[in-house]
Protein backbone atom coordinates (compact mmCIF):
# COMPACT_ATOMS: atom_id res chain seq x y z
CA UNK A 1 0.00 0.00 0.00
CA UNK A 2 1.16 3.49 -0.95
CA UNK A 3 2.26 6.30 1.67
CA UNK A 4 -0.96 8.30 0.57
CA UNK A 5 -3.54 5.13 1.07
CA UNK A 6 -2.10 4.40 3.95
CA UNK A 7 -2.75 7.76 5.44
CA UNK A 8 -6.06 7.77 3.78
CA UNK A 9 -6.87 4.68 5.42
CA UNK A 10 -5.80 6.12 8.69
CA UNK A 11 -8.00 9.37 8.63
CA UNK A 12 -11.08 7.53 7.94
CA UNK A 13 -10.17 5.12 10.75
CA UNK A 14 -9.66 8.01 12.94
CA UNK A 15 -12.69 9.51 11.89
CA UNK A 16 -14.60 6.41 12.89
CA UNK A 17 -13.07 6.38 16.00
CA UNK A 18 -13.51 9.57 16.92
CA UNK A 19 -17.53 9.42 15.97
CA UNK A 20 -17.86 6.11 17.78
CA UNK A 21 -15.63 7.12 21.21
CA UNK A 22 -15.33 10.51 21.18
CA UNK A 23 -17.80 13.00 22.84
CA UNK A 24 -18.25 16.60 22.16
CA UNK A 25 -17.69 19.11 24.77
CA UNK A 26 -17.31 22.98 25.17
CA UNK A 27 -14.44 23.88 26.43
CA UNK A 28 -14.57 27.15 28.88
CA UNK A 29 -10.75 27.95 28.26
CA UNK A 30 -10.49 27.41 24.46
CA UNK A 31 -14.53 28.69 23.78
CA UNK A 32 -14.32 25.78 21.29
CA UNK A 33 -16.62 22.53 21.34
CA UNK A 34 -13.94 19.64 21.29
CA UNK A 35 -13.71 15.94 20.35
CA UNK A 36 -11.87 13.76 23.13
CA UNK A 37 -11.75 10.91 23.76
CA UNK A 38 -10.46 11.02 27.82
CA UNK A 39 -12.80 11.78 30.04
CA UNK A 40 -12.28 14.13 32.93
CA UNK A 41 -12.19 11.30 35.67
CA UNK A 42 -9.38 9.33 33.16
CA UNK A 43 -7.36 12.74 32.75
CA UNK A 44 -7.20 13.43 36.82
CA UNK A 45 -6.01 9.93 37.64
CA UNK A 46 -3.38 9.70 34.65
CA UNK A 47 -2.21 13.09 36.04
CA UNK A 48 -2.07 11.63 39.65
CA UNK A 49 -0.10 8.82 38.69
CA UNK A 50 2.06 10.51 36.55
CA UNK A 51 3.26 12.79 39.63
CA UNK A 52 3.78 9.81 41.63
CA UNK A 53 6.26 9.15 39.42
CA UNK A 54 7.36 12.74 39.70
CA UNK A 55 7.87 13.07 43.18
CA UNK A 56 9.78 9.25 42.97
CA UNK A 57 12.17 10.50 39.80
CA UNK A 58 13.13 13.84 41.82
CA UNK A 59 13.15 15.45 45.49
CA UNK A 60 10.51 18.21 46.67
CA UNK A 61 11.88 20.84 48.16
CA UNK A 62 11.77 20.79 51.56
CA UNK A 63 12.08 24.94 52.11
CA UNK A 64 8.61 25.12 53.93
CA UNK A 65 8.04 29.33 52.77
CA UNK A 66 8.90 27.93 49.14
CA UNK A 67 5.92 25.72 49.22
CA UNK A 68 3.53 27.52 50.74
CA UNK A 69 4.84 30.49 48.30
CA UNK A 70 4.22 28.61 45.05
CA UNK A 71 0.62 26.81 46.71
CA UNK A 72 -0.67 30.16 47.46
CA UNK A 73 0.48 32.00 44.38
CA UNK A 74 -1.46 28.89 42.37
CA UNK A 75 -4.59 29.34 44.22
CA UNK A 76 -5.22 32.29 43.32
CA UNK A 77 -5.02 31.40 39.66
CA UNK A 78 -6.85 28.31 39.94
CA UNK A 79 -9.22 30.33 41.92
CA UNK A 80 -10.04 32.26 39.03
CA UNK A 81 -9.16 29.44 36.18
CA UNK A 82 -11.57 28.25 33.51
CA UNK A 83 -11.59 24.87 35.20
CA UNK A 84 -13.51 24.75 39.00
CA UNK A 85 -14.03 20.94 38.52
CA UNK A 86 -10.01 20.62 38.91
CA UNK A 87 -8.27 20.64 42.78
CA UNK A 88 -4.88 21.81 41.65
CA UNK A 89 -1.51 21.13 43.20
CA UNK A 90 1.89 23.38 42.86
CA UNK A 91 4.99 22.07 44.03
CA UNK A 92 8.62 22.96 44.12
CA UNK A 93 11.09 20.36 42.70
CA UNK A 94 14.60 20.74 44.77
CA UNK A 95 16.87 21.05 41.47
CA UNK A 96 19.25 23.94 41.11
CA UNK A 97 20.40 23.38 37.80
CA UNK A 98 16.98 22.95 35.71
CA UNK A 99 15.10 26.31 35.35
CA UNK A 100 11.84 25.29 34.50
CA UNK A 101 7.99 24.52 35.13
CA UNK A 102 5.80 21.63 33.83
CA UNK A 103 1.82 20.97 34.09
CA UNK A 104 0.48 16.98 34.29
CA UNK A 105 -3.18 16.42 33.50
CA UNK A 106 -5.56 16.89 35.83
CA UNK A 107 -4.12 20.07 37.51
CA UNK A 108 -0.46 18.99 38.94
CA UNK A 109 2.05 21.55 38.65
CA UNK A 110 5.46 21.45 39.20
CA UNK A 111 8.19 24.44 39.45
CA UNK A 112 11.81 23.71 39.93
CA UNK A 113 13.37 25.52 42.62
CA UNK A 114 16.00 27.48 40.24
CA UNK A 115 13.65 28.79 38.53
CA UNK A 116 11.63 29.86 41.30
CA UNK A 117 14.47 31.50 43.14
CA UNK A 118 15.42 34.41 39.75
CA UNK A 119 11.65 35.33 39.76
CA UNK A 120 9.74 37.89 41.33
CA UNK A 121 6.16 37.67 42.76
CA UNK A 122 4.16 38.67 39.40
CA UNK A 123 6.76 36.78 37.06
CA UNK A 124 6.56 33.60 39.42
CA UNK A 125 2.35 34.35 39.49
CA UNK A 126 2.77 33.96 35.22
CA UNK A 127 4.97 31.30 34.89
CA UNK A 128 1.54 29.40 37.08
CA UNK A 129 -0.81 30.86 35.07
CA UNK A 130 0.91 29.85 32.01
CA UNK A 131 0.94 26.20 33.36
CA UNK A 132 -2.54 26.31 34.32
CA UNK A 133 -3.33 27.62 31.00
CA UNK A 134 -2.19 24.25 29.49
CA UNK A 135 -4.60 22.28 31.93
CA UNK A 136 -7.41 24.46 31.37
CA UNK A 137 -7.30 24.13 27.91
CA UNK A 138 -6.27 19.98 28.23
CA UNK A 139 -3.18 20.47 26.06
CA UNK A 140 -1.46 17.51 27.07
CA UNK A 141 -4.63 15.52 26.73
CA UNK A 142 -5.18 17.04 23.18
CA UNK A 143 -1.54 15.92 22.35
CA UNK A 144 -2.14 12.42 23.88
CA UNK A 145 -4.93 12.23 21.61
CA UNK A 146 -3.15 13.50 18.39
CA UNK A 147 0.27 11.47 19.31
CA UNK A 148 -1.74 8.50 19.21
CA UNK A 149 -2.50 8.52 15.66
CA UNK A 150 1.19 10.06 14.36
CA UNK A 151 2.12 7.19 16.43
CA UNK A 152 0.62 4.48 14.38
CA UNK A 153 1.42 6.63 11.21
CA UNK A 154 4.89 6.52 12.28
CA UNK A 155 5.47 3.28 13.04
CA UNK A 156 3.14 1.73 9.81
CA UNK A 157 5.46 4.18 7.64
CA UNK A 158 8.72 3.49 9.49
CA UNK A 159 8.39 -0.44 9.02
CA UNK A 160 7.76 0.09 5.36
CA UNK A 161 10.64 2.01 4.87
CA UNK A 162 13.81 0.15 3.36
CA UNK A 163 16.83 2.57 4.56
CA UNK A 164 18.17 4.12 7.62
CA UNK A 165 17.52 7.67 5.32
CA UNK A 166 14.05 6.75 4.78
CA UNK A 167 13.30 5.66 8.25
CA UNK A 168 15.51 8.74 9.89
CA UNK A 169 13.22 11.27 7.86
CA UNK A 170 10.11 9.66 8.23
CA UNK A 171 10.87 10.50 12.04
CA UNK A 172 11.59 13.94 11.42
CA UNK A 173 8.60 15.07 9.40
CA UNK A 174 6.59 13.14 12.57
CA UNK A 175 8.42 15.34 14.71
CA UNK A 176 7.56 18.42 12.71
CA UNK A 177 3.69 17.70 12.52
CA UNK A 178 3.96 17.30 16.79
CA UNK A 179 6.02 20.28 16.99
CA UNK A 180 3.61 22.79 14.72
CA UNK A 181 0.91 21.71 17.46
CA UNK A 182 3.35 22.30 20.62
CA UNK A 183 4.04 25.88 19.71
CA UNK A 184 0.18 26.82 19.01
CA UNK A 185 -0.47 25.41 22.21
CA UNK A 186 2.24 28.04 24.13
CA UNK A 187 0.58 30.91 22.42
CA UNK A 188 -2.70 29.58 23.93
CA UNK A 189 -1.64 29.11 27.06
CA UNK A 190 0.46 32.51 27.02
CA UNK A 191 -3.11 33.76 26.26
CA UNK A 192 -4.70 31.78 28.72
CA UNK A 193 -2.28 33.21 31.58
CA UNK A 194 -2.53 36.72 30.75
CA UNK A 195 -6.25 36.27 31.37
CA UNK A 196 -6.55 34.51 34.75
CA UNK A 197 -3.32 37.34 35.98
CA UNK A 198 -5.95 40.15 35.36
CA UNK A 199 -8.61 38.38 37.41
CA UNK A 200 -5.78 37.08 39.96
CA UNK A 201 -4.90 40.90 40.53
CA UNK A 202 -1.30 40.43 39.36
CA UNK A 203 0.50 42.19 36.72
CA UNK A 204 0.14 40.63 33.92
CA UNK A 205 3.24 42.75 32.67
CA UNK A 206 4.84 40.01 34.95
CA UNK A 207 4.47 37.95 31.73
CA UNK A 208 6.32 39.84 29.77
CA UNK A 209 9.32 40.37 32.46
CA UNK A 210 9.04 36.51 32.47
CA UNK A 211 10.17 36.03 29.26
CA UNK A 212 12.24 38.55 28.71
CA UNK A 213 14.38 36.97 32.08
CA UNK A 214 14.07 33.89 29.01
CA UNK A 215 15.55 35.95 26.77
CA UNK A 216 18.45 37.20 28.84
CA UNK A 217 19.42 33.50 29.95
CA UNK A 218 19.12 32.63 26.33
CA UNK A 219 21.64 35.25 25.40
CA UNK A 220 24.20 34.69 27.94
CA UNK A 221 24.43 30.92 27.00
CA UNK A 222 21.94 29.74 30.42
CA UNK A 223 19.59 27.62 27.99
CA UNK A 224 18.10 24.18 28.41
CA UNK A 225 19.79 21.07 26.15
CA UNK A 226 19.57 21.42 22.49
CA UNK A 227 16.67 18.66 22.42
CA UNK A 228 14.40 21.15 23.98
CA UNK A 229 15.01 24.26 21.44
CA UNK A 230 12.40 23.29 19.20
CA UNK A 231 9.48 22.41 21.54
CA UNK A 232 8.65 25.74 21.88
CA UNK A 233 8.43 29.00 19.86
CA UNK A 234 10.54 31.85 19.48
CA UNK A 235 10.72 34.29 22.49
CA UNK A 236 9.99 37.49 21.00
CA UNK A 237 6.49 36.22 19.21
CA UNK A 238 5.81 34.98 22.53
CA UNK A 239 6.43 38.39 23.52
CA UNK A 240 4.69 40.04 20.70
CA UNK A 241 1.28 37.82 21.50
CA UNK A 242 1.60 38.55 25.14
CA UNK A 243 1.60 42.46 24.76
CA UNK A 244 -1.17 42.40 22.42
CA UNK A 245 -3.39 40.09 24.74
CA UNK A 246 -2.27 42.81 27.43
CA UNK A 247 -2.46 45.95 25.86
CA UNK A 248 -4.51 45.10 22.45
CA UNK A 249 -1.62 46.01 20.05
CA UNK A 250 1.53 44.74 19.40
CA UNK A 251 4.42 47.12 18.93
CA UNK A 252 7.23 48.21 16.76
CA UNK A 253 9.33 46.92 18.49
CA UNK A 254 7.97 43.94 19.40
CA UNK A 255 7.28 43.23 16.14
CA UNK A 256 11.14 44.12 14.91
CA UNK A 257 12.31 41.69 17.96
CA UNK A 258 10.71 38.99 16.18
CA UNK A 259 13.31 36.73 14.54
CA UNK A 260 14.34 33.28 14.13
CA UNK A 261 17.28 33.33 15.83
CA UNK A 262 14.66 33.26 19.55
CA UNK A 263 15.08 29.48 18.85
CA UNK A 264 17.25 29.28 20.96
CA UNK A 265 15.56 28.85 24.52
CA UNK A 266 14.53 27.10 26.93
CA UNK A 267 11.13 25.43 28.29
CA UNK A 268 8.35 26.23 30.59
Amino acid sequence: MSTSKLFISLSILSSVFIANYAYPEYNLATGQEENLFISKEKEINMGRSIAEQVEEKFDLDENYLNQEKVAEFGKRIADVCDRKELIFTFKVIDKDDVENAFALPGGYIYIFKALLEKLDDDELAAILAHEVGHVCARHSIKRLQSGLGYQIMQILVIRGAKDSYTRRKAGEAFGQLMLANSREHEFEADALAVKYLKKANYDPEGMLNALDKLLQWQMEGKTGPKRYWFTHPYLSARKAQVSKEITGQITFEDYMNTSEEDSYIIPY
